[in-house]
């Protein structure tokens, strides 16, 4: 276990009050049919692809969540509960992780706020109070990793699909869990209080919020129990997002950030000053050290401080998107999308895995330049890491695959900077963020320097379609491997293409629809 950095007080009582302001809304999502087919080349262009496939994708997922999901009726399983995958066997994912559920949940707010009175807003806040009251009995469930009176049960990180532990060997405990469930939670609180304005001065205002957080120590809303888990817990050792490495993690830590940040605004609407001051005290703490994940000897961030991997990691990417600040927050991640190092870091995994699978070097016809070199930033199948040996059912001496929600996280990245950089009205090249905009212009003819660049500059429009084309190419890369049906398996094969390992990964369709709605927002500039 590595040592604790910061000395950390123990839990104090706080005191009480109500103010939740609302969040701006999100693109909407229809649903699909659940067909199923065999993989075969898609023809449709990308834009006409990408509009199918969203509707197919919220189809697929909402199929893997209780109440209501067709891979989920008359199993056994709980409502509220989001299964990883419908598979059962090679490999077993019947399971709900914390950390899954609560990013699949994410998704689910976004779709619900679209249209807050629609009959399908309806079902969808009964799927979200089912997750709520669920998340609530497993914080309560005694567990391997601990139990609720000194909140450590809350680090577990996957139980039964009918809510009981899970109790065989794992690695345990992982520390986003709570971060992202409070952070998912609190997202739906803001939705639902905007769509319902009444309720706040209501009456029945007391018993609605409650569940979610009431102002007690020891703390039993689901929400403030997360975030004292958060704030206490945080800078001890735990294991990644891929449940293999034990450590401090980039991807833990920018989420932990964000809960704290918005976990203290919410204290402040309740009351909760005490509680507010402290979990924005942590978060400072926890930025601090975020700034040590940058190594400026590889040129790169890396996933786990102290690891003998090349920390090139997927979860780099992962950790900028859900750790970067909701819309409307008065805080700022350390590492954003946009950022330098995020940028720079995704380009050195891109390249890593460009070279490293050969299905990368087969590049689909469509929006390819026809003047490109070596040196050019291109859309291709990204995978978890370069060590990986994990190929979808086991450990393989050839290496792991590339993934599509990693792929698709890579177009996300690119749609957020580009809308970045267009509503900032200017672009500035650091010393640090120089090579990734020379790879992204490698095939143009201007000439890339360190400066700062606005509309009256060829180089700024450049960036931003640049951006574009490639986050398109990324999702083009997508397109290539799922099935004729708009089916996403956890990954595809390195050298066939075809996909491998669980089937109707949930996060794989989540991953996709959080990539399109960056790419709605950046299309509406």
């Amino acid at each position: 276990m590595l040592h604790q950095l910061v000395l950390l007080t123990g839990l104090v009582n706080y005191s009480y009050a109500f103010s939740i302001p609302p969040l701006p809304r999100m693109s909407t999502f229809v649903g699909a049919s659940h067909a199923q087919a065999q993989q075969q080349p898609l023809q449709d262009t990308l834009e006409a692809w990408i509009a199918k496939e969203e509707r197919i994708a919220l189809d697929k997922l909402l199929a893997n969540v209780a109440p209501g999901g067709s891979n989920v009726k008359g199993k056994g399983v709980a409502d509220g509960t989001v299964i990883a995958s419908p598979s059962h066997t090679a490999p077993d994912y019947w399971f709900q992780w914390v950390r899954d559920a609560a990013i699949t949940m994410d998704t689910v707010v976004d779709v619900y706020a679209e249209d807050p009175t629609s009959s399908r807003a309806s079902s969808l806040s009964t799927i979200l109070d089912a997750y709520a009251s669920l998340q609530r009995d497993i914080q309560h469930t005694s567990n391997p990793s601990g139990k609720f009176h000194d909140l450590s049960g809350l680090g577990e990180p996957k139980f039964q699909v009918d809510g009981k532990p899970f109790t065989g060997s794992w690695g345990r405990p992982q520390r986003d869990g709570p971060a992202l469930r409070a952070l998912t939670l609190m997202h739906y609180l803001r939705e639902y209080n905007s769509s319902h304005p009444s309720l706040w001065t209501s009456t029945s205002s007391a018993d609605f919020f409650r569940p979610f957080y009431a102002v007690e120590m020891p703390p039993r809303s689901v929400i403030k129990a997360d975030l004292e888990y958060v704030s206490h817990f945080w800078n001890q050792s735990s294991f990644d997002l891929w449940e293999e490495v034990e450590g401090l993690h980039f991807f833990n830590l920018m989420v932990s950030a964000k809960s704290l940040r918005e976990g203290s605004s919410l204290a402040r609407s309740f009351g909760d000053v005490g509680a507010a001051e402290w979990y924005e005290k942590q978060a400072g703490y926890i930025e601090n050290l975020l700034v040590k994940f940058w190594n400026a000897q590889k040129g790169h961030l890396v996933e786990t401080l102290w690891s003998k991997r090349s920390g090139l990691d997927c979860g780099l990417l992962l950790g900028s998107l859900h750790g970067q600040a909701s819309e409307g927050s008065a805080h700022k991640a350390v590492y954003p999308p946009w950022s330098d190092e995020i940028l720079v870091s995704l380009l050195a995994l891109t390249r890593d895995q460009r070279d490293r699978f050969p299905i990368n070097s087969r590049p689909s016809d469509e929006n390819q330049d026809d003047d490109v070199n070596e040196e050019s930033f291109q859309g291709t199948g990204i995978g978890r890491y370069p060590e990986d040996v994990y190929d979808g059912y086991g450990d393989s001496n050839r290496g792991g695959n590339p993934w599509f929600l990693c792929t698709s996280s890579a177009a996300d990245i690119l749609y957020r900077t580009a809308s970045h950089i267009s509503v900032a009205g200017n672009l500035t090249i650091t010393d640090v963020g120089l090579p990734f905009y020379e790879s992204l212009l490698a095939s143009s003819s201007l000439d890339v320097n360190v400066g700062t660049f606005g509309p009256s500059d060829a180089l700024f429009y450049s960036v931003v379609e640049r951006l574009q084309f490639t986050a398109d190419q990324f999702l083009e890369v997508v397109k290539s491997h799922v099935d004729a049906e708009g089916s996403m398996s956890e990954q595809f094969d390195r050298v066939t293409g075809f996909m491998r390992g669980a089937v109707d990964l949930t996060w794989s369709y989540g991953a996709f629809l959080h990539a399109v709605r960056a790419r709605k927002v950046l299309q509406a500039l």
